[in-house]
């Protein structure tokens, strides 16, 4: 089996790569070969080459199943396959030639006849395939008149937008070279001395063409110009020998194409026009001439307009003293110039004589204008441009000044000066157009050079410092009319330059500056070179600083040294006019008072900082102390400079932390040095703490007892001294610290502490705050009768000094030396708290049909221990994911303790202690998941609100739930309806709780869902108290209020109108009862359908009420006239039939013939009868009152009025005793009809 697996796999496999098997056997082939090269050379050859073999066994899928892995087998076994293989292959494609056929050669020769160019075409073609050819031809512009192959007409087909086809059917054993002989033609465009037309030719890759004007001279031009050559006497000069000389008759052109789309044909007939005769031309002339600084250049176009005769050589003249730079077009062979007096003269030869138009350019310069070098004006004369041996010339002269140049007209001859919107100028504006109608015309202009009008602003900062003065000068210009390129500053003396270079500030633009230097001769002259021209906006920096050594300026000595601070100004006489602002700046240590401001104005430091368009280079924490405006004024102001004497303020800050045993204190004394550097402090100390004191400052502070003792010191102090290495200035603070021990403080004793007053000397104001922190057992109170001096202020938001006061609960401050403060420090016993509290909680519990729930809870907690004991309930039922702590999860270790059953722990190791967190617990309840029972966190007592959801069915109703739980349902009707009417919202918001449980921590799915009904309860600290909860089928419920709906309406329409309304009321107070006694019940129900059925009974029962006198009437027009009675009969018969208790009182039946009635009996009978009809009636009747017994007698219909009225009658004539019985049917008992005739009868009253 595994041997036919074998074979046919390999099968497969050698069918799929039978191209990759034949090449080992080729390559085996060239190996002997190799070998013998290789054993001439003398090398040893391994012929042993290891080979494994497999031989087919059992795995052999497993085996050869792999990679770099052969398969041997015998050759006559690989014979076969070979055989096989070769057998089903697939024969090559014979892929052909790319082309079927092609044209390889085309002899065209094109010819004008009339009014149309014929072509006769032999075209080559050669057939490479058997079949049907279709080979393209083109011409879908042009005419075909003839196509021949030999004799016959060739087939030829047109296709619109394509042009026409051969069709030739190649058979094997034909020609494959065929000739077609083409012609056809086109008309060609004419137009004023041109002729054109276009072919859309066939295309070879030779394409000879052979063009015939039957003019002689006439040019021709084709497109695309490949390769041509024109025979003068119209042979075939380049194919055979030269023949002899004639008269010209024609014009004919040879040309090669190639392969191309279109065949572009054009020839002008030579005119003869005027030959003998003088030409006759016009000349339009466009000069522009453009003045810059020492030289005039000019550019001059002529355009001859030639109507006779032809131009072969143009003449110009020029004055002189213009170079000539250049004539120029395209068909001038040469020119040179010709001096005469005053002037010179341009030949111009041309290639071709110009018949119709020429067009000639030149360009003049001159060189020796001495405007704005030597001169400050010159007079510049125009060049006057002739054209000789024309009969009329006409034009424009352009004049333009570039560069700082102004022009001015001082003659003008024969020019009128125009717009220059009029002339069109593609080249720019120009200053002036003038146009001649006829030469000589003359124009000189003065020019001028424009000096630039300039206007400076300075802003000027002076840093007044201990070791220099520094002076930088920000300098705005605006440079109209012309460009400068040197700027020129007042620079006062013994001032080094340290910077200049160009600003940037909003629309100004820096310069460009090359180089700087004083200028040699000129004291204080100071030259800034620009590389680039500086125009419009710009702006420059100059910056230079002066060096002294001034003694009053570094120490404070009292003497003020007198400054004289020099601006560095622009010269006057370079700018139209000047201003500027001046702001001096000094550190806060040098006191400056002006004594010479002449020549500015003072103004007060903001605004100059207002106006100051520059960021402000502050140095050496200089801060502005002056500001001054100036004009063209020379202003230098004077300033007693003086070293200011040292300011030191200092501020304390005390932090006294009250521990069990001692008191640490920690005093940072905050200096701050204004003015001057000091290098030394002194701080009088108390004796008692002055061997405690550590000094806890870096080691540039040291301190020493001062000997001998100042004469100020306190009594009970040692004066220290603190000193520096270096210059202090600025803030400094001093870190001092002590402790202090608490002797008599026992579990619930109290102590006395003196806090040590420290007081530091030689300073200009001090003031500190002294701030309390404590253990929690401990209470400390100010002793009110050592408390001097001090104000208290809040611990958290009224220390501003720097320092460790986190935590702290008392604070004071106190100003200057003069206080004292003594602590009672009480301890109090520390009484255990609750080291796990519960803060909220809720938790959604899912109940289904089958008696299961599922439950997932989220509590808020907050704890010190380790792990929180946990109890679940006894049904409970833990998920693969029980326990998650802010939203990660966490196992649950289970309480060792076999009596703990369902005991377990919350381990709080990835928490910190006091920090608040989130847990989760989810689990599922499969008996009595009615009864729900919380878990219980053992030993918490602190648990404050828990809420449950429960998410019941749809078709369960809430009848009724027991335990210790206060519930948020949505209330009966009742209690919608009052909060409706006092609008009070009593909706409970399950998303806010849990939102304030989860507070941001990512927890699962616990938010409720709206396809559910969600009942709502909570309590506080549940414990073990159960939430058991007692449910219906709504169906039932449901069952139950529509068969008291149809008991209540069925009962309602056999009684009367006032019994209705009663039965009615009674419902509706049953209602209020129930909603009142039993609101679950209320809540849980849908009212609709029991309002809408009241609704329906009590129109139902209305419809009944209405409608009955309309039944009783038409029970009066369907009933038999009857004999009148007396009212003794009636009386006697009626009193019979309430004695006979067979009677029939509803005269359903008919008396019995053999009674022996008589007729009036009879006639009794029948009224009876019909009383007790109209009694029995559950409808009942109105009831009529007649005036009088007779009028009833003289009925139409022979019946006396209805039963009631009769019996009435009867009643009223006839006494009938108390103990007379009456059934209960009767008017007057208590049946319905009974009780509607007498509300008729009222109603009738």
């Amino acid at each position: 089996m595994n041997s036919r697996r074998f074979l046919f796999g390999f099968v497969i496999n050698f069918l799929l790569v039978q191209t990759g098997v034949a090449q080992p056997a080729a390559q085996q082939v060239e190996q002997p070969s190799e070998v013998a090269a290789k054993a001439e050379d003398g090398q040893k050859l391994d012929t042993l080459k290891e080979q494994i073999i497999y031989v087919p066994y059992e795995k052999l899928p497993q085996v050869f199943e792999k990679p770099a892995r052969g398969v041997f087998l015998p050759y006559e076994q690989f014979q076969q396959l070979w055989d096989a293989a070769r057998k089903n292959a697939l024969p090559q494609p014979n892929q052909g030639p790319p082309l079927r056929s092609l044209i390889t050669n085309i002899e065209s020769t094109a010819e004008v006849r009339g009014d149309v160019m014929e072509v006769q075409a032999l075209l080559t073609i050669q057939l490479l395939g058997e079949g049907w050819h279709e080979i393209p031809l083109r011409l879908a512009d042009a005419a075909i008149s003839s196509a021949m192959i030999g004799e016959e007409n060739a087939r030829i087909v047109f296709r619109p937008g394509q042009g026409y086809f051969l069709l030739l059917n190649f058979k094997e054993g034909q020609a494959d070279k065929l000739k077609l002989e083409l012609t056809y033609a086109k008309t060609f465009a004419r137009s004023p001395g041109l002729n054109q037309v276009g072919f859309q030719a066939p295309q070879a890759s030779i394409n000879r063409w052979k063009i015939t004007i039957k003019d002689p001279g006439v040019k021709v031009n084709v497109r695309p110009l490949v390769a041509a050559t024109e025979t003068r006497d119209g042979a075939d000069v380049d194919n055979g020998d030269t023949p002899t000389p004639q008269v010209p008759t024609e014009t004919v052109l040879i040309a090669f194409f190639g392969l191309t789309p279109q065949v572009q044909i054009d020839w002008t007939p030579k005119s003869e026009g005027a030959t003998g005769l003088t030409a006759l031309a016009t000349v339009q002339t466009r000069q522009n001439v453009v003045v810059g600084e020492g030289a005039q250049r000019t550019q001059a176009t002529l355009t001859y307009s030639i109507t006779r005769s032809e131009l072969s050589e143009l003449k110009i003249r020029i004055p002189s003293g213009q170079k000539i730079a250049g004539v120029f077009d395209a068909n001038v062979r040469r020119w040179d110039v010709e001096l005469v007096e005053n002037a010179q003269i341009i030949n111009v030869e041309l290639f071709e004589p110009a018949s119709t138009t020429q067009n000639i350019s030149l360009e003049l310069e001159r060189f020796d204008l001495e405007v704005g070098m030597q001169n400050e004006a010159v007079d510049v004369v125009i060049p006057e441009i002739e054209a000789l041996g024309v009969s009329r010339q006409q034009g424009l002269v352009m004049v333009r000044t570039e560069g700082d140049l102004r022009a001015d007209v001082t003659t003008r001859t024969g020019l009128l000066q125009v717009d220059n919107e009029q002339v069109g100028n593609p080249q720019g504006a120009w200053d002036f157009v003038y146009r001649y109608a006829a030469p000589p015309y003359e124009l000189i202009l003065k020019i001028e050079k424009l000096q630039p009008r300039v206007s400076a602003e300075e802003f000027v900062d002076i840093h007044v410092l201990e070791d220099l003065v520094r002076v930088d000068v920000t300098t705005l210009f605006r440079v109209e009319r012309a460009g400068i390129f040197q700027i020129e500053f007042n620079v006062p003396e013994d001032y080094t330059i340290r910077e200049v270079h160009g600003v940037q500030v909003g629309d100004y633009q820096p310069v460009v500056v090359e180089n700087h230097h004083m200028v040699e001769n000129a004291p204080g002259v100071y030259r800034v070179n620009l590389s680039r021209k500086a125009f419009g906006l710009v702006g420059l920096k100059l910056g230079l600083e002066k060096r002294h050594n001034d003694e009053n300026l570094v120490t404070p000595t009292g003497v003020a040294t007198e400054y004289t601070l020099e601006l560095a100004r622009v010269v006057p006489a370079s700018v139209e006019f000047v201003r500027g602002r001046v702001m001096i700046l000094a550190p806060e240590g040098l006191r400056l008072t002006p004594k010479v401001t002449a020549g500015g104005q003072s103004v007060a430091v903001n605004e100059i900082q207002a106006e100051h368009i520059t960021p402000l280079a502050i140095r050496q924490n200089a801060r502005p102390a002056q500001g001054f405006r100036y004009a063209e004024e020379d202003f230098a102001p004077v300033f007693d400079v003086e070293r200011r004497k040292p300011y030191i303020e200092v501020g304390q800050l005390v932090v006294a932390d009250v521990d069990q045993g001692e008191v640490k204190f920690n005093v940072g004394l905050h200096y701050h040095v204004r003015y001057s550097g000091v290098k030394k402090f002194r701080l009088d100390v108390p004796n008692a703490i002055a061997g405690l004191i550590r000094n806890d400052s870096s080691s540039f502070i040291t301190k020493s007892e001062i000997k001998p003792a100042p004469d100020d010191l306190a009594e009970g102090y040692v004066a220290w001294e603190l000193r520096s290495n270096r210059e202090l200035l600025g803030p400094v603070t001093v870190e001092l610290s002590w402790n202090q021990e608490l002797e008599s403080l026992e579990e619930t004793g109290s102590d006395l502490v003196l806090v040590g007053k420290l007081a530091p000397k030689n300073v200009d104001r001090s003031w500190g705050q002294i701030a309390f922190k404590k253990s929690e057992n401990l209470d400390v109170i100010p002793e009110k009768d050592s408390l001097q001096g001090l104000r208290p202020i809040d611990p958290q938001q009224d220390i501003v000094l720097a320092g460790d006061t986190a935590g702290a609960t008392l604070a004071m401050e106190f100003h200057g030396d003069d206080w004292n403060l003594g602590l009672r420090v009480n301890r109090y016993e520390q009484e255990e708290v609750e080291k796990t509290a519960v803060e909220m909680g809720y938790v959604r519990v899912r109940l289904s049909n089958g008696n299961n729930a599922a439950v997932h809870a989220a509590f808020r907690m907050r704890s010190v221990d380790q792990r929180i004991p946990l109890k679940m309930p006894a049904n409970s039922q833990l998920t693969n994911d029980p326990l998650r702590i802010n939203g990660t999860s966490v196992g649950l270790e289970i309480d060792p303790d076999p009596e703990n059953q369902g005991c377990y722990f919350i381990p709080l190791t990835t928490q910190s202690q006091g920090e608040t967190f989130v847990v989760e617990l989810v689990y599922n309840i499969s008996v009595d998941s009615w009864k729900i029972t919380l878990p219980v966190f053992q030993d918490v007592k602190a648990v404050n609100q828990v809420f449950v959801g429960v998410e019941i069915p749809k078709d369960l109703v809430l009848l009724s739930y027991s335990g210790n739980w206060d519930d948020h349902l949505d209330g009966s009707w009742l209690e919608r309806l009052q909060e409706r009417l006092l609008a009070n919202d009593r909706e409970f918001n399950a998303h806010q709780v849990i939102d304030e449980i989860t507070a941001g921590d990512a927890v699962g799915d616990i938010y409720p869902s709206n396809r559910q009904k969600i009942l709502y309860f909570s309590t506080i600290n549940p414990k073990d108290s159960a939430l058991i909860l007692e449910f219906a089928e709504r169906a039932q419920v449901q069952m139950v209020l529509f068969a008291g709906l149809a008991v209540l309406g069925l009962l309602g329409l056999f009684l009367g109108l006032r019994k209705q309304v009663a039965l009615l009321l009674l419902a509706i107070g049953a209602s209020l009862g129930v909603a009142m006694m039993s609101p679950v019940l209320t809540s849980s129900l849908d009212l609709s359908g029991v309002f809408v059925g009241l609704m329906m009974m009590t129109v139902v029962w209305t419809l009944k009420d209405i409608t009955r006198p309309f039944r009783s009437w038409f029970k009066k027009k369907t009933s038999q006239p009857e004999t009148p009675l007396r009212q003794s009969d009636a009386f006697e018969t009626e009193s019979k039939d309430r004695e006979t208790p067979e009677t029939n009182v509803d005269g359903s039946e008919p008396f019995d013939d053999s009674s022996g009635i008589t007729s009036d009996a009879i006639g009794i009978q029948e009224v009876s009868s019909l009383v007790g009809e109209n009694l029995a009636d559950e409808e009942g009747a109105m009831l009529v009152q007649p005036e009088t017994f007779e009028d009833e007698q003289h009925q139409g219909d022979g019946t006396s009025g209805d039963a009631d009225e009769l019996t009435g009658n009867l009643s009223g004539d006839v006494e009938v005793s108390e103990d007379s019985e009456f059934p209960e049917d009767d008017t007057g008992g208590s049946g319905e009809d009974g009780e509607a005739a007498a509300d008729e009868t009222e109603e009738q009253e």
